[in-house]
């Protein structure tokens, strides 16, 4: 007679379990005893193999004929077996967990581990056969190989995932045997209690108590509501391999991915449920590789063969590279990357007649040079292709914009233009000016009307051309001396000399008129917005008062650059608005439309919820608050006016469930001095367990900030 104190967490006034007729499972124990004097992992190895087989235990399988057996042989006559099932739990799979701590803790499991995987991490037990059929021998179940071969979370998967990882980095090797609490088998005492519980209020039961008969849960209404978007997102996408930063119907589903996919010990039943919607949602290499892939399979569901033998002529250039590159390095990657790529046709045979997809560029760069050609022929110029121009089938706006950065790149690092920048110069020497693209396709407008048999006339304030056009060469007289030499020189081309320019800016009392109408018409727009951060399309009342303040803060810089006094014009603005000229327009007008709901009657909530204002400026706030340490002193101070000064941004927000999570928290640290608790454990009614594991894995999760840069 063995007393119930041998099996793990058992009542201490249960009956005694009569292992007499149970040789196997006492040939166990000394079999654990021996393993406890000869291998020095053997304590840790037993609490993994425990937690493996408890939840074999679970599944309850109906290959499985021992374990009933043994229930059956333990079980008193008269007895309820469902009590008698929970109470003996440990003693009856003790051969088993016996046997896979023998199995684990061996040298060659390990090292057969690693050939099987080849240095890769398993993304499931098939890809440890050794491993998996090692354990069916030991356990004499030939059927378990077919059972567990498709695992893709749980103790034994993890345990050979460090196995893995341990090889190639030893710091990882004290990971082996650790096991996390999700993994950890529910103790008996908490089994026969809810079974118990369970036969007392039948009802409880029927209306969705769930009896666990092994793991521990995260919590399952917040993985329920990252669950939906995840399911609606893969409706559409076919997919979960979401980019980190995507947000998916206002939820930030990319994040909510990339933190469950960090997290090693998931539920089974929540990785069973995201591996419904995407089997490779949590792969053991990088999503964006799982992206690309994807990518590839859509491609050829819809256009066909990939032909990589003609170095994949219908795909895009960066999905034919990434596949090239694939095909490269075929046998470096994990055999479950082989296995996708075959099913979309790259076979080991395919990826080894693959040509690249390069080769092609060159052509693809005269065809895009011939549009560019066309395009220069029509309008005089490249700079006048926006992003949304397309030429002859060709995206040529967006075709030049990646040009640009390219060749900004490559003068960069060895200081003079690639051979296709000089192409593209020989058809508009400026079409990637060192100045705005602004600015040069003001000065072809007026090249083009210079070319059309005007003059500019610069003391007559430029009859003649567009108002726009009027303003923008008015404004390059009076900043003449701050432009570049190369401008000055295109401007010279439009007859604008330094003579003519200076000339033309030396009229006083013209410029002191002009400013004069334009600041009635800020004043006016003061009046209604309360701001003068006006975005630069603003016209008001048909002034184009959004250019108009463009220059004037562009002067009000050039003189502060030059450490000159503050200009009358940039003093009588300031009377209007004091942050006429801020750091930052966008941030000021953020601020200012606050600042009137602040007046009207709206307040900054105690707990910084900032529950009162409308959901984009619920973020601007909150990131106000993140990085208040970041900001301008000036920032600051306008930041105290709405409510949020130094002292309440160090304020973290905390919801009515979060304080009484907290008090609750401290007064069981006052009583006992830790807050080490167990996952069952509540307090005066509280799940203070439970919670305490979610504050855990939220703050392993959480990334460390990124500093926030000076508006």
């Amino acid at each position: 007679m063995l007393g119930t104190h041998w099996i793990d967490g058992a009542p201490a006034d249960t009956e005694q379990v009569d292992l007499a007729g149970l040789a196997e499972v006492v040939a166990a124990h000394r079999r654990h005893l021996d393993l406890l004097r000869h291998r020095p992992d053997a304590v840790r190895a037993f609490e993994v193999a425990h937690a493996v087989v408890v939840s074999w235990w679970a599944q309850q399988w109906p290959d499985e004929e021992q374990w009933p057996h043994r229930v059956r042989q333990l079980t008193p006559q008269g007895a309820d077996p469902g009590w008698w099932r929970l109470l003996a739990r440990d003693a009856v799979t003790c051969p088993e967990t016996v046997a896979l701590t023998s199995v684990l803790t061996g040298e060659r499991t390990r090292q057969r581990l690693l050939a099987d995987t080849g240095g890769h991490l398993p993304h499931t037990l098939a890809h440890v056969p050794g491993l998996v059929g090692e354990l069916a021998r030991v356990t004499r179940r030939p059927w378990l190989t077919e059972r567990i071969a498709s695992t893709s979370a749980g103790p034994l998967l993890l345990w050979a995932q460090h196995c893995v990882r341990a090889a190639a980095d030893a710091a990882v090797a004290d990971r082996l045997w650790t096991l996390h609490m999700a993994h950890r088998p529910r103790p008996i005492a908490r089994e026969l209690t809810a079974y118990r519980d369970a036969a007392q209020q039948p009802e409880k039961t029927a209306g969705g108590m769930r009896l666990h008969l092994g793991l521990r849960h995260r919590s399952d209404q917040a993985f329920t509501t990252g669950l939906a978007h995840a399911r609606a997102y893969a409706a559409v996408h076919g997919h979960l391999a979401a980019p980190i930063h995507s947000r998916f119907d206002g939820f930030a589903l990319g994040r909510w991915l990339s933190n469950h996919r960090k997290f090693p010990a998931m539920p089974p039943e929540h990785v069973a449920e995201l591996e419904a919607l995407d089997p490779w949602w949590r792969p053991p290499w990088t999503v964006m590789w799982q992206r690309f892939y994807y990518q590839a399979r859509d491609h050829v569901r819809a256009r066909g063969p990939l032909r990589p033998d003609r170095g994949f002529p219908t795909t895009s250039f960066g999905l034919g590279d990434w596949l090239y590159n694939q095909c490269t390095g075929y046998d470096e990657l994990h055999p479950a990357q082989q296995r996708l790529l075959a099913d979309i046709g790259l076979t080991h045979d395919a990826v080894r007649a693959a040509r690249p997809r390069r080769k092609h560029m060159a052509t693809h760069f005269q065809r895009a040079l011939a549009c560019a050609h066309a395009f220069a022929d029509i309008h005089g110029t490249l700079v006048n292709a926006t992003t949304d121009t397309v030429q002859d089938g060709l995206k040529l706006g967006q075709w030049l914009s990646n040009q640009r950065s390219k060749d900004r790149a490559h003068q960069h690092r060895h200081g003079a233009p690639s051979p296709r920048a000089q192409a593209l110069s020989a058809i508009d020497p400026w079409w990637n000016p060192p100045w705005t693209l602004e600015w040069q396709r003001s000065w072809h407008q007026a090249h083009t009307h210079v070319h059309g048999g005007h003059v500019l006339e610069a003391a007559a304030g430029f009859p003649g051309t567009s108002s726009a056009l009027a303003t923008w060469l008015t404004t390059q007289c009076a900043q003449y001396d701050t432009l570049q030499p190369d401008q000055q020189d295109l401007l010279a081309q439009l007859g604008l000399t330094a003579d003519r320019a200076r000339g033309a800016a030396a009229r006083p009392a013209e410029r002191e008129a002009d400013f004069a109408v334009g600041l009635g018409y800020a004043r006016s727009y003061h009046a209604t917005h309360g701001t003068l951060a006006a975005a630069i399309s603003t016209v008001h009342d048909g002034f184009e008062l959004g250019r108009w303040l463009r220059r004037q803060r562009q002067h009000a810089r050039i003189d502060a650059d030059r450490g000159a006094p503050q200009s009358a014009a940039a003093k009588a603005l300031t009377t209007v608005d004091p942050w006429w000229c801020p750091r930052s327009l966008a941030w000021q007008r953020a601020w200012q439309h606050i600042h009137h709901q602040v007046h009207a009657g709206h307040r900054l909530d105690a707990d910084h919820h900032f529950h009162s204002f409308a959901p984009t400026q619920r973020a601007w706030l909150r990131l106000q608050r993140t990085h208040y340490d970041d900001l301008h002193p000036d920032q600051q101070r306008l930041l105290t006016d709405i409510g949020l000064t130094n002292e309440t941004a160090r304020t973290r927000p905390i919801n009515p469930y979060a304080e009484t999570a907290l008090a609750h928290a401290r007064a069981y640290a006052a009583t006992h001095h830790t807050l080490a608790v167990t996952y069952s454990t509540v307090h005066d009614g509280f799940p203070l367990g439970r919670w305490l594991n979610d504050q855990r894995q939220q703050a392993d999760a959480t990334p460390p900030p990124t500093p926030a840069t000076r508006h």
